[in-house]
């Protein structure tokens, strides 16, 4: 049961956004918000483009539109799914701006998972930290070893290997418990 802000985080590829539809969906009255999208209205470009300014400009935005989220009047109180970027915990700031309001759940996912549901042409174009098909496991390996101490600073971590509709009743399970 959703009853205050949930923050989905975790890999690209770990089901964020399809675990965070599903959570959304199945609750009654909840509200889905995917940070990507939420980061490309605000500033009027998309993810890769905003990249393009390099990844600092990118997680700059990313810290704005978070703040600007949380800070919307009733958003603390509010039954919301989030599924942030990926890359959203290697600023310690946005976790405790998370951590304010909000419980945060770390999806997790090994590398081969991952790499299988990366490994498409198409998902790493759409993915500017992936690079190419021959490094992507390596990649993937790289930044899951540098952001699972802030993943891991979550209220819950979810095995996140199986479909979006049993991840999100693991969610569901672990947000029930005290």
């Amino acid at each position: 049961m959703v009853v205050e802000p949930v923050f989905l985080l975790g890999m690209m590829g770990a089901g964020k956004s399809s675990v965070g539809r599903e959570l959304a969906r199945e609750e009654p009255g909840a509200t889905f918000i995917d940070l990507d999208a939420r980061i490309e209205l605000l500033f009027g470009a998309s993810v890769e483009g905003l990249f393009a300014h390099g990844e600092d400009y990118f997680r700059a935005c990313e810290r704005a539109a978070l703040r600007s989220l949380v800070a919307e009047p009733g958003f603390a109180a509010a039954s919301v799914v989030v599924a942030t970027g990926g890359g959203v915990v290697i600023d310690p700031a946005n976790l405790q701006t998370m951590g304010a309001v909000g419980t945060l759940v770390y999806l997790e996912a090994d590398v081969a998972t991952l790499t299988a549901r990366l490994s498409t042409e198409a998902e790493r174009r759409r993915r500017p930290l992936l690079g190419d098909a021959q490094t992507l496991t390596q990649r993937l390996a790289h930044l899951l070893e540098a952001r699972e101490p802030a993943y891991r600073q979550a209220h819950h971590v979810v095995d996140a290997r199986e479909s979006p509709q049993e991840v999100a009743t693991r969610v569901r399970r672990a947000l029930s418990k005290p």
